[in-house]
Parts: C-alpha cells; sequence; structure tokens
C-alpha cells in the first residue's frame, strides 16, 4: 500500500501565512535595530567617565568611530555575521548585523583630547574619557587600543 501525501490547501495556506509572518517580523527588526540593539553602561571612577558596550557579535574592528560633539558621545561601527553554509536554513534567526549608532547625552564634560577606547577580550567597546571642570568642547574622540 503506497501513503501518497494529498494537496491540502488549508495546511499550505497556514505555511504561506507562518512565511510571511517571519519575513515581516525580520524586516520590522531590522527597520528599528540601531540604538536600541547597542546597550552601554555609563559610570564615573577615578575622575574618568567610562562607558563599556554590550558584548558586539561578529564586530568589525576597523569599522568603529567614535566622536564627540557639545556633550554628545556618538558610536558608529560595523558588524558582520560568520560564515554559514550556503545550503543553510535557518529556523530562527535573532541576531542582527549591519550598521550600528548610538548617540549618548554626557552629564559631566569631559577631556575628548585624552580619551581613551579599546575593545576587550569579550567584543565589548571600552571608552575612557577623563572629567573636565572646565566646560564642554567640541573634540572628536579616536579609538586606540
Amino acid at each position: 500500500m503506497t501513503h501518497e501525501s494529498r494537496f491540502d490547501p488549508m495546511k499550505e495556506l497556514q505555511n504561506l501565512g507562518e512565511q510571511i509572518t517571519r519575513t515581516v517580523e525580520k524586516g520590522i527588526r531590522t527597520v528599528t535595530s540601531s540604538a536600541e540593539e547597542l546597550l552601554i553602561d555609563m559610570y564615573e571612577a577615578d575622575g574618568n567617565l567610562h562607558v563599556c558596550t554590550q558584548a558586539i557579535d561578529g564586530l568589525v574592528k576597523d569599522s568603529i568611530e567614535i566622536s564627540l560633539e557639545s556633550n554628545v558621545l556618538t558610536l558608529s561601527m560595523r558588524t558582520e555575521p560568520e560564515a554559514t553554509p550556503t545550503d543553510a536554513r535557518y529556523f530562527l534567526q535573532e541576531r542582527r548585523f549591519g550598521p550600528l549608532t548610538r548617540h549618548v547625552e554626557l552629564s559631566v564634560p569631559v577631556k575628548g583630547h585624552e580619551a581613551r577606547a579599546k575593545v576587550d577580550s569579550g567584543s565589548r567597546l571600552l571608552i575612557t574619557l577623563p572629567i573636565d571642570d572646565s566646560g564642554f568642547g567640541n573634540i572628536t574622540v579616536t579609538p586606540v587600543d
């Protein structure tokens, strides 16, 4: 006895609906991802303002740009996924890759020209900004390992 698969239009409609839902959700996540995706901690210690990001999957280290204009610190970078087999078929893909930008308003003045930045072994961006009691200024910060 052969068991033939019969065409089930309701099942096909359900599968199509699930595919559309996944595609729309992925598109929405792509459009809304940016600042929400780059979480940071900022604290003062030892006369410095410290900014530490979460671990950043797929961080392209030479894409990191850090700038300080007035009292707004801007972090920009790019992430890329690791290589996957060409025939891979995802069942779930929650991590986002591409450009990331985060603007953070600083509540204390800093000496931007003395800032230091590095990426640690856990793929976290760590920025140290010496606090300056003389006031805010327009300074560009470049990362240094």
